[in-house]
């Protein structure tokens, strides 16, 4: 079996392509927030014009953010188109190509979405685009961590990781979280669903504590790093939370007036978006380890086993 190689160029522009990803997040998260979506007419011209040639400054606030969104987007699918290339001249491993392949669909299918959402005037298919931007982000994390170091010196040297361990909860915790990320981005584009959004909220961060236990209980620093980042993410998640709605609501029992459109509100919600597709990266790629892990521990037993095996005949031979 031919091991993985680590090929520095394919880890850095996946991992550029990745990190080109966040601001145009950030900015589509900002463009959701304050409802710019259908700010420049038409796709994928702007306003009648080729987009390249549309002017950036000097704008309307709304026109502005939702061009630099459309920009960046134009980044991040030049990227992917890149890393397809730089993967099928360094990398052989067959899978890490057709991963390479699936993010640069997964970004062409995700300007799509957005452009149909403009040229439909779609509140559906914005928040279609929202989603799946999540879900596409953390292909993209995926395959960065697919392509790093650490990964290729696991897949050589996996540390122990007992039979059957943390299975259904690699597979729940994504889900579940994936689902809080749905509520919420049914709340934000349909504007109903706030108390189901909160209440999960809460059932989303006990599966996340029970699986940091677990992690702990491992001892395996590949496993124990991310899940304390996924539970630093929750609390943080959930604090983002409660800042947007006492920014929206208010508390006037503690002095607290809720401003509606303000900036600070405008902040969290986007910091509450972004906060949310991290932490279901973060999830994902946790639940990725769990599972590569233990494959790479059936492969070693069953390697021992056959190794054992063909050694047998030769030592009743010798008997």
């Amino acid at each position: 079996m031919n091991q993985q190689q680590y090929h520095p160029w394919l880890f850095r522009i996946a991992l550029a392509t990745t990190v080109a990803t966040l601001p145009l997040m950030i900015m589509g998260g900002h463009v959701t927030t304050e409802g710019y979506g259908m700010a420049v007419d038409g796709w994928p011209g702007s306003d009648g014009q080729n987009m390249f040639t549309y002017p950036v400054f000097g704008l309307p606030t709304d026109k502005f953010f939702e061009h630099v969104h459309r920009l960046l987007g134009t980044l991040v699918g030049f990227l992917s188109i890149i890393l397809v290339i730089v993967a099928f001249k360094v990398q052989p491993q067959k899978w890490i190509r057709k991963v390479a392949i699936a993010v640069l669909i997964c970004v062409i299918i995700q300007g799509i979405l957005g452009g149909t959402r403009v040229t439909e005037n779609s509140v559906g298919l914005a928040m279609s685009h929202g989603l799946f931007a999540a879900c596409v982000f953390t292909l993209m994390a995926f395959l960065t961590m697919a392509t790093g170091k650490r990964w290729i010196e696991n897949s050589n040297d996996p540390p122990e990781l007992a039979p059957g361990y943390g299975r259904r909860l690699a597979i729940t915790v994504p889900l579940v979280v994936l689902f809080q990320y749905f509520l919420g981005g049914f709340l934000s584009h349909f504007k109903v669903g706030l108390h189901p959004h909160m209440s999960f909220a809460l059932v989303v961060l006990v599966f996340v504590i029970i699986e940091f236990r677990t992690a702990r209980k491992t001892g395996i620093k590949w496993l124990k790093r991310p899940a304390m980042g996924m539970l630093h993410l929750g609390i943080f998640q959930i604090m983002l939370g409660i800042g947007a709605w006492l920014t929206r609501f208010g508390l006037p029992a503690a002095g607290i007036i809720g401003e509606p459109g303000s900036l600070q509100q405008s902040l969290f919600r986007t910091a509450h978006l972004i906060t949310g597709i991290l932490f279901l990266m973060t999830t994902t790629l946790y639940s990725v380890r769990v599972f590569r892990l233990h494959q790479l521990n059936k492969n070693r037993s069953s390697e021992q086993t056959l190794s054992a095996t063909d050694s047998l005949p030769e030592t009743e031979g010798n008997a």
